[in-house]
């Protein structure tokens, strides 16, 4: 896979990218729009000055994700991946599952493999990163990255993966406030499907940082959070979005459209942390489905470049 298959993506991102504000339902368009990276960053993000610090208001999604558990703490200090088992995955391993279209696990796929030479600005494929640059949210502040641990697990080593493949996730973090994510390549409507839904899923595990938590007082300061919008319209302005707010473990979040009249979609993952604290969100194995009027369901079997999902 060429720099410029990896590529191709990014100018589409850069027109149909105009929000970045998830809420439980709808999000329109911000001002500036998020800025699709198209080169390296060869200096780290700045470490923050403070152990914790929210210069602006909360939003509710930032408390909702607060609240989402209570204020459990960490399994141990210090544990930020609970080491229990659930459907879909145990500790830092995520089970695979089938009609899965985008994983990140081919090496050959990630761009500081193919002439990119940062760490810091790691990307898959046709799914292009963008972050916002707005307020306290600076672009510098967020970190893309392939993740060879969280996901893989114990398949980590390639000698011990019994199925030969490599295996990676993508990790999206921070120290200080960033919004930021991953966008697909435009992603047709095939024939038959137009006028149905679109149904997309991701794998996400958000670090249990458990800043701050106080016993009996259910205020883990976990601000941050996942979340999945479609489009439908690639080159439209406004998305449906669902957010994520388990932490410690694998959780998946699933969001589904109604198509109308267009004639693609674009997916959009992403985090965002508002605080000046240790964010790491982690993705893994994206499912694409188009549901016909009549209930024919057709999985895409590759979405990681514009070329496969034509």
């Amino acid at each position: 896979m060429t720099r410029m298959r990896m590529l191709r993506g990014l100018p589409a991102l850069a027109l149909a990218v105009a929000l970045l504000a998830p809420m439980a339902a709808l999000a329109g368009p911000v001002s500036p729009p998020p800025i699709a990276f198209t080169g390296p960053r060869i200096l780290p993000i700045p470490m923050p000055t403070s152990d914790l610090l929210v210069n602006a208001p909360l939003t509710a999604n930032a408390l909702e994700a607060d609240a989402w558990d209570g204020g459990r703490r960490q399994e141990s200090e210090g544990r930020g991946i609970r080491q229990t088992l659930t459907g879909l995955g145990a500790g830092l391993t995520l089970y695979d599952t089938p009609y899965v279209c985008a994983n990140f696990n081919a090496n050959i796929g990630w761009s500081a493999t193919d002439g990119n030479p940062s760490i810091y600005t790691d990307w898959y494929s046709g799914w292009g990163p963008f972050a916002l640059e707005e307020g306290e949210y600076h672009t510098g502040n967020v970190v893309f990255s392939r993740e060879r641990v969280v996901g893989p697990g114990n398949r980590f080593n390639d000698d011990n993966d019994t199925d030969g493949r490599e295996e990676n996730s993508i990790k999206i973090a921070g120290h200080r406030p960033y919004a930021a994510g991953l966008g697909s390549p435009r992603i047709a409507v095939p024939a038959g499907f137009e006028g149905g839904k679109a149904l997309v899923s991701v794998k996400y595990l958000i670090w249990d940082h458990d800043q701050g938590a106080k016993v009996g007082f259910g205020d883990g300061i976990d601000y941050d959070w996942a979340s999945l919008g479609i489009k439908p319209g690639a080159d439209g302005d406004v998305a449906l979005y669902a957010n994520g707010y388990v932490r410690g473990e694998w959780a998946e979040l699933t969001n589904m459209v109604e198509l109308g009249d267009a004639p693609d979609i674009m997916v959009l993952v992403q985090a965002q942390s508002p605080a000046f604290l240790n964010s790491n969100i982690y993705f893994d194995d994206i499912k694409i489905a188009f549901i016909s009027p009549t209930g024919t369901v057709r999985y895409l079997q590759d979405c990681s470049a514009e070329e496969s999902v034509r």
